[in-house]
C-alpha cells in the first residue's frame, strides 16, 4: 500500500473519530463533502470500474474510500 492511500485511511479514522465524540461541525462538514465527492467519482469513472478486474462492490467501496488514488490504478479487463 503507497503513502497516499495510508495517509487516507488516516483521514478516515479522524473523521470518524470526530463524528464519534463531535468535536468540530466542520470536520463533519468536510467529511460529507469528501464522501459527495467521491460519490461523483464513482459515477464519472462508473464505466471504468465496471470493465476493470474488480467486482463492482469492490470498486465502489474503493472509490469511496480512495477516490483517484484507486481510479488511476485501476487495469481494465482484456476482451477476447
Amino acid at each position: 500500500m503507497d503513502k497516499g492511500k495510508i495517509f487516507t485511511l488516516i483521514l478516515w479514522a479522524v473523521l470518524a473519530i470526530n463524528y464519534s465524540v463531535n468535536f468540530s461541525v466542520w470536520i463533519n462538514y468536510f467529511a460529507i463533502l469528501l464522501l459527495a465527492i467521491h460519490l461523483l467519482e464513482f459515477i464519472f469513472f462508473f464505466k471504468k470500474i465496471k470493465n476493470s478486474e474488480d467486482s463492482l462492490i469492490n470498486g465502489f467501496v474503493q472509490t469511496l474510500i480512495f477516490g483517484v488514488l484507486y481510479i488511476g490504478n485501476l487495469k481494465e479487463k482484456e476482451s477476447s
